[in-house]
């Protein structure tokens, strides 16, 4: 763990910092999950006190109103988390809040489903790649046929993880960002998987040292196997992670860009610059890539929009899993799991950074093409929100 000493903090970002981990216990209480998903990586030496939601609440207010005490570049992050914090003090004095309203202010998201018409050209573009193979367009013949002929056998998981893994990282090396070279990930394929996600997970440790976690309990395709990995590792968390670190370290990053909180609106630029790895990295080599690529896009579509029907409508859990089954074309099995995911207390309002997190990414590493360095600068080495990132390129693109 990354020891920070609290000489450094001036005020208000130290109350700040207080308030980020009084919540992190007390929304961890209500919810079965601590948020400070980076609270393994940083020790800040600043007391936690057992404050009630009032006072939180009032904490969170006297803050916002010495913003101003702060250099101008610090605030709007500030000020976008502390909106999210004083929703999820509301939430904690037992106010109920519609679920759209909840999502648009902690993720800086559209608080929507994904139009249909959206998910309809990722299945006829789905159906032209699989022709375009050799399978059937009929896609609920198709993709059982592609994911048995992309199937990794399950000794072989390991050895080929570890491969991408390893490439990944010099892909990211060349294409990215530097990395710290005390940076170590450990990767496992834990059966049972012990984690709600499912599929993959990343923990980063704090003194450069990581483990990602894929799960032994299901069935992979290689195409799916190096998005995860990417996802999790090169250039996806892991990278984040400990570049962030490094940045934090040699005094180029603020203090409150240690923070990676579940249900702000952080979440959609880490997750969403995750689920563009692979494109990033040039790893989008075949065609089964690519029909892996618009797989999990429609797959994601999909989930999003149960994750409305389920948080906003009440859809009942028998109904999305089987509309789930038959839509995203998964296996009753992930879909429960799926439907676990994005029903959780936490969880169930950060499950549209996915979607929406890898739809704002793209766009900006577009916007970007002609200076990714200038973007990746951004994205890994300076604290922002969906809105304050999105007014950064903005601004260097000179439409600010």
């Amino acid at each position: 763990m990354n020891t920070v000493g609290t000489e450094s903090f001036e005020y208000p970002v130290s109350a700040f910092l207080q308030i980020a981990l009084v919540l992190n216990k007390a929304v961890g209480k209500r919810c079965q999950r601590d948020p400070l998903l980076s609270a393994s990586a940083y020790s800040y030496g600043i007391s936690v006190p057992s404050w009630d939601w009032d006072e939180i609440g009032r904490q969170v207010e006297e803050v916002e109103s010495e913003l101003d005490s702060l250099p101008p570049g610090r605030r709007p992050f500030l000020q976008d988390l502390l909106e999210a914090f004083a929703l999820m003090v509301r939430e904690g004095q037992g106010e109920q809040i519609p679920y759209a309203e909840r999502v648009a202010t902690y993720l800086q998201v559209p608080p929507d489903r994904v139009p249909l018409e959206t998910i309809q050209v990722l299945e006829d573009e789905l159906r032209e790649l699989m022709g375009e193979a050799g399978y059937p367009t009929d896609l609920a013949v198709a993709i059982p046929q592609w994911r048995k002929s992309q199937a990794v056998p399950r000794e072989a998981l390991n050895e080929q993880g570890q491969a991408i893994m390893e490439r990944a990282r010099a892909r990211t090396e060349e294409r990215v960002t530097s990395l710290p070279s005390a940076h170590q990930v450990a990767l496992t394929f834990p059966s049972p998987y012990p984690h709600i996600s499912g599929g993959g997970y990343s923990d980063y440790a704090g003194d450069y040292q990581g483990y990602v976690y894929l799960s032994g309990d299901i069935s992979w395709e290689l195409p799916n196997l190096k998005h995860v990995v990417c996802h999790e590792t090169f250039p996806g968390h892991q990278a984040f992670s400990a570049v962030r670190e490094q940045r934090y370290r040699d005094g180029s990053l603020p203090v409150e860009g240690t923070l990676y909180f579940s249900n702000t609106a952080i979440s959609p630029i880490v997750e969403g610059l995750a689920e563009i790895g692979t494109e990033i990295l040039g790893m989008l080599e075949t065609l089964d890539d690519r029909i892996n690529n618009v797989y999990q896009r429609l797959q994601r579509a999909i989930s999003t929009n149960l994750c409305f029907d389920c948080n906003a409508d009440g859809m009942e859990k028998e109904t999305a899993v089987r509309e789930f089954v038959e839509s995203g074309h998964v296996s009753r099995e992930f879909a429960e799991q799926r439907y676990r995911f994005w029903t959780h207390p936490l969880w169930c309002t950060s499950f549209p950074h996915y979607w929406y997190g890898r739809e704002f990414m793209h766009e900006n590493y577009v916007m970007m093409k002609d200076a990714p360095q200038a973007f990746f600068r951004m994205v890994y080495g300076e604290p922002h929100t969906v809105r304050t990132l999105r007014s950064a390129i903005e601004a260097h693109l000179g439409q600010g």
